[in-house]
């Protein structure tokens, strides 16, 4: 009876578990939420960087995983723009910021990622 238990905890903690990529878009998002951006952004990047550019190379879903990385980058340095009284900073971190919500809305056009780089280049125009 324990050994059928033990299996069935095993499996079952194996399943519902996520593959190492959402675990790390789950870490980032309580980074982010807790405000430690630095440590959000590198967990974003992990798991952009562990992924190939060419996209024709992977599946629909981690294109979207991927999309909203650089999504989630996008906001963070729009974030950190808002945040900030120096004006090169800040013209540094728009700038970062409209390149990821490019690539996001590139990668998966979606209305969201169209708003929030819509949103930036009205902050770039200022």
């Amino acid at each position: 009876m324990k050994k059928i238990l033990l299996i069935t905890t095993a499996t079952l903690m194996l399943y519902s578990c996520g593959n190492k990529y959402e675990l790390k878009m789950d870490r980032a998002a309580l980074f982010y939420e807790r405000g430690e951006y630095e440590s959000a952004m590198l967990e974003y990047k992990n798991v952009i960087n562990d992924h190939p550019t060419d996209i024709h190379a992977l599946d629909n879903n981690t294109i979207h995983m991927l999309a909203n990385a650089h999504h989630n980058l996008a906001v963070i340095h729009l974030k950190r723009a808002y945040q900030t009284e120096d004006l090169v900073e800040k013209s540094s971190y728009l700038e970062q910021a409209n390149y990821e919500a490019q690539t996001a809305y590139y990668l998966y056009p979606m209305d969201v990622y169209k708003n929030t780089m819509d949103s930036i280049k009205r902050e770039l125009n200022l």
